[in-house]
């Protein structure tokens, strides 16, 4: 049977190409007088090589052919936020360059608004940043799409009792914001006066200088207080709002069918990784300049979830109790509603 696949594969693109709107996965297997469990074989194949994608639509799938990606060019731009929690894109840019013929080109960022604007303004293509930020940047712009799940936990709410300050700091606008929200609904914490650091190096200064009573922080930074006296309030990872840290989101000016393939080697690639995560740890060092022993502690604080579901997106709008836009409007900035 194994002889069969490119046979087989060539006939369902000859199929295709005759079909261009594209033909519901159940139909393929009459068509070609094969069984119904090898033609799902192949197609999951053929999918993962980003030759072929699905629609799902209802309880089928649509099957379409791909046509190579035609608005980045040869590179994706995709902008990260200073963290320790990608440590998947080693894999995403091996098979990126594997299956879609692009270079993944990286520009990290201080903070999640920083780097979720960059989107905005067309500066990169993709964008790794806070689920929370996103949302905020559909509400605002529409012109982003988000296509995959990512990491959750690594951050810490810290109390330091030798502070002169009440003072809560935190990142604008991000997990570690939606963190602090969380804990105050759970009574973990009491309000406090908040005051937003735009990098983490401003974090860790006003730390040290006893001026931050609490701080919501992840990792590493979560490493660079440990020599300061401190005691933990609460974990957000404790916290189901908080599912996801940081996900993927791509331009909302890059055609759909280019979005889907990105989407699927995404999700392959974290997977990869979750396999072999030690393997590009020092190619992740030399991008964001920290240091791998601090990698390495890193894998065992963050858990990673490849699909962005839609339960997890409603939690985050539920606890930011957005009510305009309508609620419901705001979850079809995830793929699966396009």
């Amino acid at each position: 049977m194994a002889g069969m696949a490119p046979e087989l594969s060539q006939r369902i693109l000859d199929l295709l190409s005759s079909n261009p709107s594209g033909i519901p996965q159940s139909h393929i297997h009459r068509a070609l007088g094969v069984s119904k469990a090898y033609v799902s074989i192949i197609l999951k194949d053929m999918e993962r090589r980003g030759v072929i994608y699905r629609d799902k639509v209802g309880n089928s799938y649509i099957v379409k052919l791909a046509t190579k990606p035609s608005q980045i060019g040869r590179k994706l731009k995709l902008g990260i936020v200073w963290s320790s929690e990608y440590l998947f894109l080693g894999h995403f840019a091996k098979a990126l360059r594997n299956v879609l013929g692009l270079d993944l080109a990286i520009t990290v960022y201080p903070s999640a608004l920083q780097a979720t604007s960059a989107i905005i303004r067309g500066e990169i293509d993709a964008v790794l940043s806070p689920l929370v930020t996103q949302l905020y940047a559909y509400i605002s712009t529409k012109s982003i799409v988000i296509v995959g799940g990512g990491a959750g936990g690594g951050a810490m709410i810290y109390e330091f009792p030798r502070s002169r300050s009440n003072i809560l700091i935190s990142s604008e606008a991000s997990s570690m914001d939606l963190c602090r929200v969380a804990a105050l609904k759970k009574g973990a914490i009491e309000q406090e006066d908040v005051r937003y650091f735009a990098t983490p190096s401003e974090a860790i200064e006003t730390i040290r200088r006893g001026k931050a009573r609490y701080a919501v922080l992840w990792h590493p930074l979560t490493e660079y207080v440990k020599s300061i006296d401190h005691s933990k309030v609460v974990e957000c990872g404790e916290f189901e709002e908080l599912k996801y840290c940081c996900t993927l989101a791509t331009s909302g000016n890059m055609d759909i069918e280019t979005v889907k393939r990105i989407s699927i080697v995404y999700r392959d690639s974290i997977e990869e990784f979750l396999k072999q995560p030690l393997r590009y740890l020092d190619w992740y060092s030399s991008i964001t300049g920290i240091d791998t022993t601090l990698l390495k502690k890193a894998l065992n604080v963050y858990t990673y979830t490849p699909e962005i579901d839609a339960r997890s997106v409603w939690r985050v709008i539920e606890t930011l109790n957005l009510n305009v836009p309508q609620k419901s409007s705001v979850i079809k900035a995830i793929l699966s509603h396009f």
